[in-house]
């Protein structure tokens, strides 16, 4: 099985620490970058991985080659950075067959992919309590997903939101791309699984331990963590 790791954005956010540094390169430990960690978490049937890469793209295919811990490694240029779901259509034609998709900038639990993995198709989510600040899940009475409605800025409460993790398979491919949001310019990978979800069981699975890196204080977060202990095992 092959996974996508989503490594092109620009990591405004995080600036200036991504202005010569790719966010999925930034240390979260000494010598040890986020993309180690989601290496080190990809389940065993994970062959292959393929980067999505724009932004210093230079860094992470020196860092990685063709072959790190145990894999395979290609590298795919999304030029327009038009979104994630585009940033996944890039990887169409040296895809195989089904595939995990994970955000190049998040920590995920090895056990939870191992989970994700086996449907067909799946979405990790993880419970936020406070302001929301991500694709907030809806999920339907028989515990399958809904619909994702992303960025709901300024609301507070109890959610359970997109952890950037996927499993996938080709027929992703049959359904044009979905916008972020009205009138956005950028097509997205959760909402173009949300309306998959309309035709297809799409299960959910909640995660262990996971951690996004969106902003500094985030990853002071993640490096304080990892002094105790790794979400990767």
């Amino acid at each position: 099985m092959q996974a996508v790791i989503l490594a092109a954005g620009k990591g405004t956010r995080l600036r200036p620490l991504t202005n010569k540094t790719p966010k999925a390169l930034l240390e979260i430990e000494p010598g040890v970058a986020v993309a180690d960690k989601i290496f080190q978490a990809l389940p065993e049937e994970i062959g292959e991985v393929i980067f999505v890469v724009n932004h210093l793209e230079e860094q992470v295919r020196k860092r990685y080659g063709n072959f790190f811990n145990g894999r395979k490694a290609r590298y795919v240029r999304h030029e327009k950075l038009d979104g994630s779901a585009m940033a996944v259509w890039a990887c169409k034609d040296i895809l195989d067959g089904d595939f995990l998709v994970l955000n190049g900038d998040d920590v995920f639990n090895k056990k939870d992919l191992e989970r994700l993995i086996k449907h067909d198709l799946a979405v990790l989510i993880y419970r936020s309590r406070g302001r929301a600040s991500g694709g907030r899940v809806k999920i339907r009475k028989d515990g399958d997903l809904a619909d994702i409605v992303d960025y709901p800025e300024g609301e507070t409460g109890e959610y359970w939101l997109n952890a950037g993790a996927y499993k996938l398979n080709k027929d992703f491919f049959d359904y044009e791309p979905a916008l972020m949001k009205r009138g956005s310019r950028e097509f997205g990978l959760p909402q173009t699984l949300a309306k998959m979800a309309r035709e297809h069981k799409v299960a959910v699975e909640r995660a262990g331990e996971y951690f996004q890196i969106n902003s500094k204080e985030d990853l002071a977060r993640v490096k304080r963590f990892f002094k105790k202990g790794s979400v990767a095992k």
